[in-house]
Order: C-alpha cells, then structure tokens, then sequence
C-alpha cells in the first residue's frame, strides 16, 4: 500500500494526477495532508478526492522552519508507524522533508518523486536546496524528471532505484487545460486587460531585493499591464506596487494556468513557473541567481536575470521563438511512475 503525502500547493500539483490514476486503476494507497497549506484541499475539491488523513493545527503565524517540521514529524509518527506503506512525498517543501524523516524513522520506504534537482548553493533556494539533498539519503525509490536529475545522483553516488519518469507537471497542465474550472471574475479580467505579464515574487532569498523589483515593476507598468498576483508571505508588496498594476490574491492553480496562458509572458522567481512556461510556451523573466531547473533556459523559454526586469524585459516579448518539439519534462508522465510502482 502506497500513503501519498503532502503539505503545499506545489506537492498536490505534482500528486493529483497519480492520485487519479491510482484510485482509476485500483492500486491500493491512502492521502496524507500535513495541513502546510491549509485551504489546499478546496481548492483542489474538484481535482481528486479528500485526504484519507489531515494534520491539525500545523501552520501558526511566525513559527520557526524548526516548529513546522518538527509537529509534521510528531504528528505523522503514529499514523505511518501503523500503516503497512511505502510513502511518497514530492519536492523539497518542509512537508516532503517532514514525512520523508518520519517515514525513514518509522523504516517505511520513501519513494521522491522529482528527485536530484539541484543548484549547488545550500543557500539558493533556502532551505528547499538542503531539503531534497537530504531527502536523497533516506529514499528508497529516486523519480527524477529530467536524464540531469539523474546525472546530480549519480554524482553524489545514488545509483539504485533511481528512475528517469519526467516530471508530472506535463499531466497536470494538461489535465487542466482540458477539464479545470476558471473563475468568472478572472476570465472578465482577462477578456478586458488582452496583453499582459503576469508576475509573482516571493522567495525568501530575494527579501532583500523585493522593493529594488517592485520599483522597477511600477515602471513597466507605465507602458504595458501587469498582473501582480500577491504571496501571502511578501503582505507589504501592496504597500509599494504602483496603482497601474493590476494586485491579484493568490488565485487557485486552475485560475493561475488560465492567466498564465493568456499572458505575454512571466516575471517570477518560482521554480514551478519555470515548469509551466514551457508546458504553456510563455517566455519567463527568472527573477533568481541560481534555478535547479536549467532545462527551462537550455530551451529557450526561461532568462536567469537576478534582480534586472527591466534590462532584461525585451526577452517577454520576443515572439519568434519556435515550438519546443519534445518537452524536456517529459510525457505520459504518470504511466511512467505508475510502470516503476507496481513493477
């Protein structure tokens, strides 16, 4: 049996369509939520089913990394102790960290799923680089998205169990093109406002960089519409963003792939992003010093700029680039993981 776990938005983004799947072909498995993000399961109500088990009481204002990771561990202690699993988890949140050491501690197999993605600077991004190197050395089962993925493994000596699958964003996206739901009030936005960048900000190692960006936003803006989609972990972007900009709250994934397709391109410092830029063909601005993800620059359609928008702003608006012909993430992806699961 197989108890699929996650805490964050970008974990259930990755996991709804093996979810899916397993439930479609009968392969016996349970749901963990860990409560990270805690409106996850509605936003996600009309995707896949509710979580077979839910962590309470996981997120309070201004607790430490130590805090979160140390009640995710507490609390999935019994629940993974009496359960005959293998557990998976997803990325390098706090929550796929949590779990995969419980798991471990509770000598459970851990299959990750996105495994060996690195940039070599434990700092870029922080803490998420620590997390999946540590992750690496207490999993069982290795599911990398790209042949360089498995290349950092190798590196570092991780050599079974290691899988080269793809990345599950492929299905997700296109899971959602085809069958997600739009709000109204974004699809009116987006009908009224026809040529814009849609933006988002808020890794931890840019706290210090965000006003020099916001700055330079505000004078985008001047010339050409931006979507500003807020991150409740960056509240005061409101207080310094321009009344040009159009603020959005956070919107759900399917309303996020709605506005990221309609749009002329990103400006972001998410690593997802980088992901969906090319499953959706939009150029993005990477607003970062490092990305684990080079494939999304190797191709084209991502520019590493730091903190230079607007030096760099001619790159959104390149059209002719040409149509990626194989997505370096991959296909099929979930028939993939499912091949190397039940094998």
């Amino acid at each position: 049996m197989y108890l699929i776990t996650y805490g964050t938005r970008p974990e259930l983004i990755k996991l709804f369509p093996l979810i899916n799947k397993m439930k479609e072909l009968g392969i016996d498995h349970k749901t963990l939520f860990t409560g990270q993000h805690k409106d996850l399961i509605h936003e996600f109500e009309n995707l896949t089913h509710k979580p077979s088990f839910v962590l309470e009481d996981i997120m309070e204002h201004g607790q430490s990394i130590n805090a979160l990771v140390s009640k995710i561990i507490n609390q999935s202690d019994e629940i993974i102790r009496k359960l005959d699993c293998k557990v998976i988890v997803q990325g390098d949140a706090a929550s796929t960290f949590a779990i995969a050491l419980s798991g471990f501690n509770n000598n459970k197999e851990v299959v990750h799923l996105e495994a060996g993605l690195r940039t070599y600077n434990i700092e870029s991004p922080f803490p998420e680089e620590g997390f999946r190197k540590m992750i690496s050395q207490i999993s069982t089962t290795h599911l990398c998205p790209t042949s360089r993925s498995v290349d950092n493994l190798k590196n570092e000596k991780i050599l079974e169990n290691v899988y080269l699958v793809g990345n599950t964003i492929v299905d997700s996206c296109e899971y959602i093109l085809n069958n997600g739901k739009t709000s109204i009030k974004l699809k009116n936005l987006v009908q009224e406002n026809l040529s814009y960048y849609l933006c988002t900000l808020h890794r931890r190692e840019n706290i210090n960089n965000f006003k020099q960006m916001w700055s330079q936003l505000n004078d985008i803006s001047k010339n050409k519409t931006i979507f500003y989609v807020k991150h409740p972990s960056v509240p005061e972007a409101k207080d310094y963003l321009s009344k040009n900009i159009i603020q959005l709250d956070p919107l759900s994934y399917q309303d996020m792939i709605y506005a990221i397709n309609y749009s002329d391109g990103i400006i972001s410092d998410s690593g997802g992003l980088q992901e969906e830029a090319i499953c959706l063909e939009k150029n993005i601005l990477i607003c970062r010093d490092t990305s684990e993800r080079p494939e999304t620059i190797e191709s084209g359609y991502g520019l590493l700029i730091g903190t230079e928008i607007i030096k760099n702003i001619e790159f959104l608006e390149n059209k002719s680039k040409k149509r990626i012909i194989n997505n370096p993430y991959g296909a099929n992806v979930i028939d993939k993981v499912i091949d190397v699961l039940i094998d």
